[in-house]
Parts: C-alpha cells; sequence; structure tokens
C-alpha cells in the first residue's frame, strides 16, 4: 500500500511539484529518513521495471549535436554548396586572387568550415548519471550508518549492509558504463526535458528518481498516525484508508477519461514535501457526459457533513455531523434555474481494513436473527455485533446525509455485494473489494470501476424513477412554509393537499346559482371574453371545486364539491339547459357533485388573497387545497 501511494506522490511531483527545489549536493540524510529512502530504493533497483529502463536507455541513448567551426585555408578543398558561397564573402583578412572577375577579386585567408558532431553528454544523460550517483551516495552513506562489520554485528545489520554493498556494486557497474564517461555533471533538474518526460526508459527513471527523492517526504495529516512507516495496527488501517482513495481516485479518472489522481496531493511549506489533502479543499472535479448529458463530478476525501436543519442542503446531515471516507459528488447540468441542486446526489466509500462477516451482513437470512437484533439481544456473537455496527454505519450514511444514494464499504476481500431498495442501481447499499496487488492494479477495481460506470449512465438517465423521486423530494422540501393551525382531515382527498387542485369559481346571480343547484353543473367562459379558460388549461384538471358568491357582508363560501369531465357546448345548447341569459359563444361545462359535509375552516378563507395578482374579477382561478389551508391559517 505505501508502495502504491509513494507511485501517486511521484507522479504528483512529475506534474510540477517537488523535484524543481531539490538541492543537487550530498547531504547527510537522517537515519530514518535515510532507511525509508533506501527501503524504496532498493525494492525499485530488484524490479523488473528498473533492469528494461537501464537496458533501453545503455543501447539506445538520447543523442545530441555539436558544432564546431574549423578555419581552413582558402587554398585547400572545400565543400560545395550554399556554405561555401557564404564562406567566401566571410569578412576577415583576405589575399588578392588573379583570376577574379568582377567583385571577387580577393578570397579570405581561411574559410570557416562547420562540422557536427554527435554527442552523448544532453540533459537526460546527465540526468541519469546524475540519480546514479546520488542512489550511489546513499547507499554508501547507508554503510556508514551501520558501521563496520564484526563477530557480533546483529543479523538486521548484517543484511542491511549486504543490501547497501549490492546496491553499490550494481551501480558502479552501470556508472562505468561507456556512455557515462563522457557525460557531464548536472546544474539543475530538467522537469520540463520532453525526453526525461515521455521516452521510454528514461521516463521509467525520472518517475523513480521523483518516487525515491518525495514519496518518503509524503505528510499524512491524519489524527490516528503517527509514523507511517510503523507496521502498527492502527497504520495499517490508515494506510489502507489513504490507499482506497487514491484509488478511487485513479478509478473515476479512468471512468471519466481524464487522470486526476496526482490532484489529490499539495506541496507543503517550502514545497519540499506532499500532504494529501482533506476536507473541502480535497475535491478532484471532473466534467464528462454520458449519454448527451453533461454531468459534474467532485471527489472528497473526509469531507466532513455538518449538522443542518434546512432541509435542502447538498452537503450537511440533518442528525449529527458525518465525515465519510470518501465521498463523490455528482451533479446533472441543467439550464432550468429550478432544477439546479435539485438532482445532486452523493455516494459515500468508507474503508475498513478488518471487516468480519462482511458479506453475511448483507446477504444472509433474516428470521428470527434479524428480530433479536431489532431487540439489541447478542444471539450469534461476532457476526450479530458486526452486522448492526457495520450496516448500520451504512444505513446512517444514507438516510442522515442530505442527498445521499449509496453507501458502500471498501473492504481486502474478495467478494463485492450490492443490495438495491427498489428495482434501480441506486438507492442502495454495498461493498467491494479492493487489495494490493504486486501488478500496480489493485484487486478487485474492475467491479468497482464498472459500479461507477453504470452510475453515470443511471444519472445521465432522464426518465429514472430515481431521479423523479429526487426531483420531487427537492421541490417539495424546497419550501419551508408550514401551517401552524390544526386543521381535521378531509376524507373526500385522494393525494396530499398540495397535490390536489381547487377549482374556485365565482356565482354572479341568484338564478344561476339556482341552475347550479337544479342541473348539478358549472359553466366557465370558453370563448375569447375576458375571464375564459383555455383547453388543457389547470382549471379544467382539477378535481374540486368551490364556489363562492358577492353578498351583502362580503365574499361567502357556498358549496364544495368534485367535478366531472369537461365538456364543450354553445349558447343555445346551454340556454336550452335553463342557464340564465347566456351572453358568451361557447362555454366549458362539468357535472357538479356537492360535498355535504363542508369543512368549517373553509368559511375563513380570505378569497381577495387567494385570487391570483392580475386576475379579472369573477373570472375562475385553480389553486390547490394546501393553499386553501395556508390561508386558512392566517384567517
Amino acid at each position: 500500500m505505501l508502495e502504491d501511494i509513494a507511485e501517486h506522490a511521484a507522479e504528483a511531483v512529475l506534474q510540477g511539484f517537488a523535484p524543481a527545489s531539490l538541492v543537487l549536493e550530498p547531504s547527510d540524510l537522517p537515519a530514518e529518513l535515510l532507511y525509508n529512502k533506501f527501503a524504496l530504493l532498493e525494492a525499485r533497483l530488484e524490479s523488473d521495471e528498473f533492469t528494461a529502463a537501464v537496458a533501453r536507455v545503455l543501447h539506445q541513448p538520447d543523442r545530441g549535436w555539436e558544432s564546431e567551426t574549423e578555419l581552413r585555408p582558402s587554398g585547400t578543398g572545400y565543400p560545395s554548396g550554399s556554405a561555401f558561397g557564404r564562406a567566401l564573402t566571410t569578412p576577415g583578412a583576405r589575399r588578392p586572387w588573379r583570376v577574379g572577375r568582377g567583385a571577387l577579386r580577393t578570397l579570405p585567408r581561411h574559410l570557416p568550415l562547420e562540422r557536427h558532431e554527435a554527442t552523448y553528454d544532453t540533459m537526460a544523460n546527465r540526468f541519469v548519471k546524475y540519480a546514479m550517483e546520488r542512489w550511489r551516495d546513499m547507499a554508501m552513506q547507508m554503510l556508514d550508518v551501520l558501521g563496520q562489520p564484526s563477530t557480533v554485528t546483529p543479523g538486521p545489520t548484517k543484511r542491511g549492509r549486504a543490501a547497501a554493498s549490492s546496491v553499490v556494486e550494481l551501480l558502479d557497474e552501470l556508472l562505468g558504463h561507456d556512455l557515462f564517461r563522457g557525460v557531464g555533471r548536472l546544474t539543475q533538474i530538467p522537469t520540463s526535458n520532453q525526453v526525461l518526460l515521455k521516452r521510454d526508459g528514461y521516463r521509467q527513471l525520472f518517475r523513480m528518481f521523483a518516487l525515491i527523492e518525495t514519496a518518503p517526504a509524503l505528510v499524512f495529516e491524519h489524527a490516528s498516525i503517527d509514523d507511517v512507516y510503523s507496521a502498527s495496527q492502527r497504520n495499517i488501517a490508515t494506510l489502507y484508508e489513504f490507499w482506497c482513495y487514491l484509488v478511487l481516485a485513479d478509478i473515476v479518472g479512468r471512468v471519466c477519461d481524464d487522470p486526476k489522481t496526482a490532484h489529490a496531493f499539495s506541496p507543503r511549506g517550502n514545497g519540499l514535501s506532499l500532504t494529501l489533502r482533506t476536507g473541502p479543499s480535497s475535491a478532484i472535479r471532473w466534467k464528462v457526459q454520458r449519454h448527451g448529458r453533461d454531468l459534474e463530478i467532485e471527489l472528497y476525501f473526509n469531507r466532513q457533513f455538518s449538522e443542518t436543519k434546512d432541509g435542502i442542503s447538498s452537503d450537511g446531515s440533518w442528525t449529527r455531523a458525518m465525515r465519510p471516507d470518501c465521498s463523490l459528488h455528482i451533479r446533472p447540468v441543467s439550464d432550468l434555474p429550478r432544477h439546479h441542486g435539485a438532482l445532486d446526489m452523493w455516494l459515500h466509500f468508507d474503508a475498513k481494513y478488518r471487516v468480519e462477516h462482511l458479506v453475511e451482513q448483507l446477504t444472509s437470512d433474516r428470521g428470527v436473527e434479524q428480530v433479536a437484533q431489532a431487540d439489541g439481544a447478542n444471539t450469534s456473537g461476532a457476526l450479530a455485533r458486526s452486522r448492526r455496527e457495520d450496516l448500520l454505519k451504512m444505513h446512517a450514511y444514507r438516510d442522515a446525509i442530505h442527498r445521499t444514494a449509496g453507501a458502500y464499504v471498501l473492504y481486502p476481500g474478495d467478494v463485492p455485494v450490492r443490495v438495491e431498495r427498489y428495482t434501480e442501481l441506486l438507492p442502495g447499499l454495498g461493498a467491494f473489494p479492493l487489495r494490493p496487488d504486486m501488478d500496480k492494479d489493485a484487486s478487485g477495481s474492475g467491479d468497482l470501476e464498472q459500479f461507477l460506470a453504470d452510475v453515470l449512465t443511471h444519472v445521465s438517465d432522464q426518465a429514472s424513477r430515481h431521479e423523479r423521486e429526487r426531483f420531487w423530494s427537492g421541490t417539495i422540501n424546497s419550501d419551508t412554509s408550514t401551517i401552524s393551525s390544526h386543521f381535521s382531515p378531509a376524507p373526500f382527498l385522494d393525494r396530499p393537499p398540495a397535490d390536489t387542485d381547487v377549482l374556485v369559481g365565482y356565482i354572479r346571480s341568484p338564478e344561476q346559482r339556482t341552475w347550479i343547484e337544479e342541473a348539478r353543473s358549472y359553466n366557465v367562459r370558453a370563448d375569447d371574453r375576458r375571464g375564459a379558460v383555455t383547453l388543457g388549461g389547470r382549471e379544467l384538471s382539477a378535481p374540486l371545486l368551490l364556489l363562492y358568491e358577492d353578498t351583502p357582508s362580503g365574499l361567502q363560501i357556498v358549496a364544495l364539491g368534485r367535478t366531472g369531465s369537461w365538456r364543450a357546448i354553445d349558447r343555445d345548447e346551454l340556454e336550452q339547459s335553463g342557464y340564465p341569459q347566456p351572453r358568451g359563444r361557447l362555454y366549458f361545462v362539468a357535472a357538479f357533485d356537492t360535498i355535504v359535509d363542508l369543512p368549517l375552516w373553509l368559511r375563513r378563507l380570505d378569497l381577495g388573497a387567494l385570487r391570483p395578482d392580475g386576475a379579472s374579477w369573477g373570472a375562475p382561478f385553480t389553486v390547490s387545497w394546501w393553499d386553501l389551508l395556508h390561508n386558512a391559517s392566517k384567517g
């Protein structure tokens, strides 16, 4: 795990951090730091990657060209070409030319001839030589620290001296190659040299140099860790958390076709060491498109979700502060302001180095054992305790942090497990195995990568049930207004009050009221007159109709009822039904079924305040049943 973390740190270094700040002078390293560097050096020198890189450099070295000017007497041979013409006009001492004609009556005493010679004294080769010399000095310093061998030398010291001696021997052999005999001294680290950055062999050695020089200077600002190189159980668990975060960043980068793992690090202090960023500042951002939909993605490490009570916060918890190890934020981009933030979703990942019976937690039968756990009984020892603690932790993230769609455990196992709440990929819980592997690709990362790719496909689906749920949940909870008064329930409602529309209609005369009662119908204007309604409007889809009239004591509620289907009729047909003196050309008429038990609080409605701004007097308008409740609560 430490070597993988160092690999990612080295990549960050190659993208612009510490190597440019290194002092190119021998120095005595502290014994602890020296040991850490030498341990990485020895492991790298024994790798196949180093052997292949050195072989490529020695057999196909970088080559440059040096120019040298030779002065030849004008009477000797000179190559033909444009250079000869320029040489004849070179300023300087000249001599007469007997056969010369025109302006060329003299010749230079010496003709300059430029020669190009191949050289291996290039910046890239100087760097390779410098790196090997620096590593050799490190091994020699290691020998000095370990002291001279004796008959009482401890076993670890003997092994250390043998390893250091082997490193010195290998590097002496490499430095004795003909390539390095004519290579000069390096004066600065060539961080922008394209040979070191791109050419096979040189790039691997440059990366190895950055890893050895910088990775031991990686600072872990974490309260639960003292020494990352100490193999205590606590430190290994914390290292596993760091490692999982970097692997997750690497996987998200692959899914988004934009690797950004190096962005997880930032330079500290004087720039000679790196640190893993945490909290809000740790965000690694991507912008991708899936199936024609733009998505904004952010990955955080140890981000805290503070307690918030606003109900719509996208970065808070409604119970207690939560701090998952890794948090992935996905936002579908929309041009509509109403949608901004409503469709946001979070996925949280917790790294657990030791998880017992994790698969059984998500796949075992429920039955009697589940009931005993709900009662707090310990019926199955460690299995029951593990199930409650670990599974409830994931539920805590899923249920407490606003807009969380899933919570998953990362553990060093071998069985991926996913549990979907409904029929779609999200909401869900689960666990993914992640283990360090010698081939540099985390074991189990394929399952997690496929899952995250499926997540982006799922979020891009505008017709999913999950998006509909997120949209309406965000829309509903964005309205913080409440109704303080208590109202008795209305048994005739078949939907919540906010989802039940009510058409508020005006009775213009006692004759119209009589017609409504006898015909058990209600009409609205459908022509081009003021106050007319349009086909397909909200007014014609309201399931309830509230009628009022103007009395000497003010506007009064007359009746409440259900409406049937609306139909269009003309003036003649309406007049034949007994309607008193219709003046328009076209009307909409619907059956009106009176609700006998009229809620008493309807008498408190302020109909003037309910009428929308700009609506003409007496024109029908539509509000929700919740609007009626809210209006009555103010009365």
